[in-house]
């Protein structure tokens, strides 16, 4: 399942913002270079209960699509959010 989302999210340190996410992968947005096959560790910033929360995994990109001076990333997570 596949969930819909805006989150903050960084990205080895560099800011983006995440379009979508499931078990097994991510897609986001990110103005940082990114290359097929490179691993990046993926930090999501949300709000839960009036608390700040970070949900932390590490991926493997995908497909990269550059438009407008944005980097879109699709990476396969190697460790799930959610279990």
């Amino acid at each position: 399942m596949r969930f819909d989302t805006h989150l903050p999210i960084r990205i080895d340190g560099a800011r983006g913002v995440a379009h979508n996410i499931s078990n097994t992968g991510i897609y986001f947005e990110t103005e940082a270079p990114q290359s097929p096959g490179q691993l990046v560790n993926v930090l999501v910033e949300y709000q839960a209960q009036g608390r700040k929360r970070q949900l932390q995994c590490e991926g493997q990109v995908l497909r990269v699509i550059r438009e407008d001076g944005r980097v879109g990333v699709a990476a396969r997570l190697l460790t799930p959010f959610f279990a």
